[in-house]
């Protein structure tokens, strides 16, 4: 109550610190909310817990009723339950599980760029495979291609040879033909007669 009496009435949100606690008190016309907390808790988590009693005092005095007492109690500790087993989170630890939340996916990116990075080096030992096959394959291909060429020249070496031959035979055949006949004619007769 002492407190109380102490609280100035200009500033609509203010934080003491005494003993090794936090005074944080908001204003809200004639309503004082007054909340004390350890130095840990930090101030940006008390003043959204004072924040949030406010809007639902302010639903409950809307409302009416004989059992408003009651439901502000009753909202009051379920705030006070909710705040101290940490499941209400502040815009520094909503940004901190972001940022871990960030830090896995950029885990995961890694993993799956090293992941990558390990099949294009397997990707890149493979082309030279190829690449090296490709040589010999060519250098193969080349030697059949010679061993072909080679066996059809050989083919039309043999059919100009046998012409050769058969040419050279029949002017043979010819020339020994024609000179029977010159030296037939060239030769007498023996007489028979006379």
């Amino acid at each position: 109550r002492k407190v109380l009496g102490k609280i100035p009435r200009t500033g609509a949100v203010r934080s003491y610190v005494y003993s090794g606690h936090t005074f944080n008190y908001l204003l809200d016309k004639d309503l004082i909310y007054l909340c004390i907390a350890s130095l840990d808790a930090g101030s940006e988590l008390v003043f959204q817990f004072l924040e949030e009693f406010r809007r639902s005092v302010t639903a409950q005095l809307r409302t009416g009723g004989a059992s408003r007492t009651i439901d502000m109690t009753r909202n009051l500790r379920q705030l006070l339950l909710q705040y101290n087993e940490g499941s209400s989170s502040t815009k520094v630890g909503k940004v901190e599980q972001e940022l871990e939340d960030v830090t896995e996916i950029m885990r995961d990116n890694l993993g799956k760029v090293m992941e990558r990075g390990e099949r294009i080096e397997s990707l890149l030992s493979k082309t030279s495979l190829l690449n090296e096959e490709t040589g010999s394959f060519r250098s193969g291909a080349k030697r059949y291609n010679n061993q072909l060429w080679w066996r059809d020249q050989r083919g039309r070496m043999m059919c100009w040879l046998l012409l050769l031959i058969a040419a050279v035979l029949l002017s043979l055949y010819l020339w020994n033909l024609y000179h029977r006949k010159a030296a037939a004619v060239a030769t007498p007769l023996p007489d028979v007669g006379g």
